[in-house]
């Protein structure tokens, strides 16, 4: 009997949009509001091939969009959530919350980011 992994559990279908190890750092980061590439480069500590490809999944699973900026002459790429999107923000908070926690009780060092609602 072959087992559906995302019908017989929903977390794992979040999980398999979500996970890995440099997904939950921008969409952590993306809670504040739009960013830039370069932006979210530096606040998330990840090669430019690596934040490419982990954008352009998230943009194709629809939580994340791209939409280029003109300012004068300056063109740059700014990234923000979708609606759809949007509907993690209170999913991320709940597990920031639960890091923190454990955090504080394994002895583990964060420094949390800003909560939004």
């Amino acid at each position: 009997m072959e087992i559906d992994k995302i019908r017989d559990c929903p977390v794992f279908a979040t999980i398999k949009v979500i996970g890995g190890k440099w997904k939950p750092r921008i969409l952590w980061h993306l809670r504040d509001g739009a960013a830039t590439f370069g932006e979210l480069r530096r606040v998330v500590g990840v090669s430019e091939k690596v934040l490419h490809e982990n954008l352009l999944a998230l943009t194709r699973d629809g939580i994340v969009s791209r939409r280029p900026v003109k300012e004068g002459e300056m063109v740059y790429v700014e990234y923000r959530y979708t609606e759809l999107g949007l509907s993690l923000v209170p999913v991320l908070n709940a597990m920031g919350d639960w890091g923190v926690g454990y955090a504080q009780q394994s002895g583990l060092e964060l420094k949390p980011g800003r909560r939004v609602s």
